[in-house]
């Protein structure tokens, strides 16, 4: 879907492995609410995971769970069993291999993704997603991608850090993409827009070019429709209008920029389609609640690059 291509590139899902372990019963951890996509892969036993107020769900082998929203939640090795603080179990029992035949091994970790970039989608996702037997040989690529997941995080190796990087990004893109192509057909929501060729058509034009000074008109034309048509479609699967999406989207291209080079505010108003230094360092302040000068001094954790 050309529409999901430069979606993919922008949002750009940073994985981090928090938990890798063969553990023996009795066992648990609770993660706290937070912005990351969280998952749990069970490769071998069961695991029972709790949140706020459903009722525990059983993971069974070659099982995935993601936390789209990043909702607190507990995993343990019953439906009541104890968790311990995330922190203090991963300074006992991460890394750590039992050798009991019923102990359960599990893969968990998060997604460092633009949020901003990703809500429609993440908002279109319920809060936790169970996708069963997704391992199993042969079934599916993004099987494919938990296998060799599994295998080089129980393998000590050279260059493993990067490996799992890689594989944890490519697992976000095939589960976004299975997701954008298996969800039912009589859902409206961002998913529903993503696969509806007018639909798609004008996301894929404010996902390409944001510096456009696109009109309700020129995107309507772009999907077919007419104005009133597309503004009534748009909002309904979307979930935003038209403005906000292309604002929303612009921003996050603008957070990706202050944090990641060295560009000058004026080089990153012009590529996300602003006139002025001003009007953009107005419209970034109004979206994420600070100035961008401010935002980059708070988020400069990696080298930057022009």
């Amino acid at each position: 879907m050309r529409v999901l291509n430069d979606w993919f590139k922008a949002v750009r899902a940073d994985g981090l492995v928090l938990v890798r372990t063969r553990v023996a019963a009795p066992w648990g951890f609770a993660v706290e609410a937070g912005d990351d996509v969280v998952f749990h892969f069970v490769a071998e036993g069961c695991a029972f995971l709790r949140g706020p107020e459903a009722q525990a769900l059983e993971l069974k082998a070659g099982e995935l769970v993601l936390f789209p929203r990043g909702d607190a939640h507990k995993v343990s090795h019953s439906r009541r069993g104890k968790a311990a603080p995330l922190d203090v179990f991963l300074a006992q029992r991460n890394g750590v291999v039992d050798s009991d035949l019923t102990a359960t091994t599990l893969v968990c970790g998060q997604f460092d993704i633009e949020r901003h970039l990703a809500l429609p989608a993440l908002r279109a996702l319920p809060p936790i997603v169970h996708l069963r037997n997704v391992a199993e040989a042969g079934r599916s690529s993004l099987g494919d991608v938990l296998r060799m997941l599994q295998d080089e995080v129980e393998t000590a190796n050279f260059g493993c850090e990067i490996v799992v990087r890689n594989l944890l990004s490519t697992l976000f893109v095939h589960f976004i993409r299975d997701w954008a192509t298996n969800t039912t057909h009589e859902a409206t929501d961002w998913f529903a827009a993503v696969r509806a060729p007018h639909m798609a058509r004008a996301l894929a034009c404010i996902h390409e070019t944001p510096q456009r000074a696109w009109t309700l008109e020129e995107l309507a034309r772009e999907a077919g429709v007419s104005r009133a048509t597309f503004i009534r479609h748009f909002n309904a699967s979307v979930g935003e209008s038209p403005h906000d999406y292309l604002t929303r989207w612009r921003m996050g291209i603008a957070a990706r920029l202050l944090e990641q080079t060295d560009l000058r505010l004026g080089e990153i108003a012009a590529r996300v389609g602003y006139e002025s230094e001003f009007s953009f360092s107005r419209a970034f302040k109004r979206a994420r609640g600070t100035a961008p000068v401010r935002f980059r001094n708070a988020t400069a954790r990696v080298p930057r690059r022009r």
